[in-house]
């Protein structure tokens, strides 16, 4: 059965740029109530007053700290009521090696990019459960199924999120609630530009590249359509079909495009061995 989106309640985190800016337009076209979410006050209202600010509440929310998720949650049930579809969309990456990534990028990575979709699933999964219907959509990254060198840590975290996806999704096997999962390619974003990088040159990941508008297209017609998981490009499918296929040949095409892809970069100072141990 396809699952309608008029006059359901929406969250979007991550809602300020991009992927999640985009999917609060597709949204509030379906017909939704969007609760547009992240740090910037100023760009969500700007995008607030660009749409019918009747169905769209901007939430300035820090979704890794927890006072922040429960008063941003307390105003979607206030102005609009229960969340009946959770996109966990933000996110952020560091660009270097397992060796030198710094124990804070580290903990950013692991607070933005699995704890915290994790903690938000917690907090409205009980009400949707409740009421026999509603959606978590778990945004990862192709890197998810196929990891990278240079990207190793982001790769985890995004790996952790489809695991975290599927899991969840037996677990909810029979009560109306779905999970979903939908992983882009290289998105022409501002990821790149906003990334932390110390040993390698952050660069686009491909000539190629999905528009942010793209994915919040496969994100709701994701969601209308209930599909379970979605691997957005075909150069995205083609990697992770390749590596169910072989492993090692995988990895030689990953390590080899990986090293032109992001090429190193010469560190000011590197970390010390003392200064690497978390």
């Amino acid at each position: 059965m396809s699952y309608a989106l008029h006059d359901r309640v929406v969250l979007i985190t991550g809602a300020s740029s991009g992927i999640g800016r985009a999917c609060a337009i597709e949204f509030h076209r379906a017909g939704a109530r969007v609760a547009i979410a992240a740090r910037s006050a100023n760009k969500l209202d700007a995008l607030a007053a660009e749409l019918s600010r009747d169905r769209v509440l901007p939430v300035r929310m820090d979704v890794t700290l927890a006072e922040d998720r429960t008063e941003g949650l307390r105003l979607v049930r206030d102005r609009f009521g229960p969340v009946d579809v959770l996109v966990n969309n933000a996110g952020w990456a560091s660009f270097s090696s397992v060796l030198n990534c710094p124990p804070e990028h580290v903990a950013r990575m692991l607070a933005l990019n699995f704890e915290a979709p994790l903690r938000l699933i917690q907090m409205v999964l009980p009400e949707m459960l409740f009421r026999r219907t509603g959606q978590i959509i778990n945004v990862s990254s192709v890197v998810g199924s196929q990891p990278m060198p240079r990207m190793a840590v982001y790769c985890a975290t995004k790996a952790a999120v489809t695991a975290l996806t599927t899991a969840l999704r037996m677990e909810l096997r029979g009560t109306g609630v779905d999970a979903l999962l939908v992983s882009p390619g290289s998105t022409d974003t501002a990821f790149f530009q906003s990334a932390g990088t110390v040993d390698v040159r952050a660069v686009r990941l491909a000539q190629v590249q999905s528009s942010a508008e793209r994915v919040a297209r496969a994100v709701v017609r994701s969601s209308r359509r209930r599909r379970r998981e979605v691997t957005l490009t075909p150069t995205g499918r083609l990697i992770t079909a390749l590596r169910r296929a072989s492993h090692r040949l995988a990895d030689d095409l990953i390590y080899h495009f990986s090293k032109r892809a992001m090429p190193e970069a010469a560190m000011d100072s590197p970390p010390s061995a003392g200064e690497r141990t978390t």
